[in-house]
C-alpha cells in the first residue's frame, strides 16, 4: 500500500502550489533576482534527482549553487548593446549581487565556465562560496510574501543542512516546470528593466532574453568536434554525410525545455535536421537510438566532454528524458520523427 506521501498530489493540490509560486513572483519583495535563480535551480533539480511521486527531496546546497554558478555565469559577462561600453547588469537594487561579483572574480582567472569547472578544486571551492550566500539569502527569503512567511515549498528549521523539498512539492515543480522557468525568466527580464542602474543602456529594448538565457552556442564548438568523430561525420536522425560547417550540437531534450548543457544530451545534426527538429522531442525510436548511443559510447562522451568542461552523468541525463518524455505522454506533445 503507498504511503500518503508517495500518491501524487491531486490537481487541486498542484494548483494550489503553483498559485503560491506565482504569488512569491508577483507579490515578494525583490532586492536581488537570487529569487528567480532559487526557483529555477530547484526545479531543473527536482527534474535531475527527483521522481514522480509525492515524496519529499533533499538538495545538496553544493547542487544548488551549482545551478546558480551556470544561470549567472553568462548573465555576469559584459553586456554589449548598440554604441555603449560593455555592461555588467545590474542584479540588485542596491550594490552589485554578491554572487555576480563572485562569478566576475572566476571569469578573470577563467574564460568559460566549462574551464573552471574543469579546475576541479576551484570549482569546489566557488560551489562552497556561492553556497553560502545562497543559504543566508534566498532560501531564507523566498517564501515570504507581505511581511509573512508561508512554507509551502520548504521548511527552513529542517534546511540547515539539506534543503528538504516539502511531499508534494518536488512532483509539482517537475510537472510545471516549463510555467515556472517562463514565469521566472519574464519576471527576471523586467527586474533587470526596471533598475534604474541599468536604464542608461536598457532604455533601447535589446533582446535580454537572448544574452541571458540562450545557450551559449561559441561553447559547443568543441563539442561538436567530439561529435563529428564520434558519429562518423553523420547526422544523429537522418543518418546522411555532413559536410563541414553544415551541422549544429543539437540539445536532444530540447532546451525549452531542461535549460542546461549536459555532455550525454548532445547530439551532431545536419542543418536541415537541426532546423526541423527545433524544440520538438523526437520519437520514441531516436530516443531508444540516443539511450544505446550513450550506454555504448559513454566511457568516451565522459573523458571528451567532461574535459570540455561539461557535465558528464549518463543516469541524470537519462533520468530527464525519463521526465520529458512522460510529460510528452501525458499531455499529448508531437513528437518530431524526422
Amino acid at each position: 500500500m503507498l504511503s500518503a506521501y508517495q500518491i501524487i498530489p491531486t490537481a487541486q493540490e498542484q494548483l494550489r502550489i503553483l498559485k503560491h509560486i506565482q504569488q512569491i513572483l508577483q507579490s515578494g519583495t525583490f532586492t536581488s533576482t537570487y529569487k528567480f535563480a532559487l526557483l529555477m535551480s530547484l526545479t531543473r533539480l527536482a527534474i535531475e534527482q527527483g521522481q514522480d511521486s509525492g515524496e519529499n527531496l533533499s538538495l545538496s546546497y553544493q547542487d544548488i549553487a551549482e545551478k546558480f554558478i551556470e544561470i549567472y555565469w553568462k548573465q555576469s559577462l559584459p553586456f554589449q548593446f548598440n554604441q555603449h561600453d560593455p555592461f555588467i547588469l545590474q542584479q540588485s537594487t542596491g550594490k552589485q549581487a554578491s554572487i555576480v561579483n563572485i562569478i566576475r572574480n572566476a571569469q578573470q582567472q577563467f574564460k568559460t565556465i566549462a574551464a573552471a569547472r574543469r579546475d576541479i578544486l576551484f570549482w569546489e571551492k566557488l560551489k562552497k562560496t556561492i553556497a553560502a550566500t545562497v543559504k543566508q539569502m534566498p532560501v531564507v527569503y523566498l517564501q515570504n510574501v507581505n511581511g509573512q512567511t508561508y512554507e509551502f515549498l520548504y521548511r527552513l528549521q529542517d534546511s540547515k543542512q539539506q534543503l528538504i523539498l516539502l511531499p508534494q512539492v518536488m512532483y509539482c515543480l517537475r510537472q510545471f516546470s516549463e510555467i515556472i522557468e517562463e514565469l521566472c525568466q519574464k519576471r527576471w527580464i523586467d527586474y533587470i528593466r526596471a533598475n534604474r542602474q541599468n536604464l542608461v543602456v536598457l532604455d533601447g529594448l535589446p533582446d535580454l532574453n537572448e544574452f541571458m538565457f540562450a545557450p551559449s552556442r561559441s561553447q559547443l564548438n568543441a563539442v561538436a568536434n567530439v561529435l563529428v568523430d564520434l558519429q562518423e561525420s553523420r547526422c544523429f536522425y537522418c543518418n546522411k554525410p555532413m559536410k563541414k560547417g553544415n551541422y549544429a550540437v543539437d540539445h536532444f531534450i530540447p532546451w525549452s525545455m531542461y535549460p542546461s548543457d549536459t555532455g550525454h544530451n548532445f547530439v551532431l545534426a545536419d542543418s536541415h535536421c537541426n532546423s526541423k527538429k527545433s524544440n520538438f522531442l523526437a520519437s520514441d525510436e531516436f530516443l531508444y537510438k540516443w539511450q544505446e548511443r550513450n550506454e555504448e559510447q559513454d566511457l568516451i562522451i565522459v573523458d571528451r566532454i567532461s574535459g570540455l568542461g561539461f557535465l558528464t552523468d549518463k543516469d541524470r541525463s537519462h533520468r530527464v528524458a525519463e521526465w520529458a518524455y512522460a510529460q510528452a505522454k501525458e499531455n499529448n506533445y508531437v513528437l518530431w520523427g524526422g
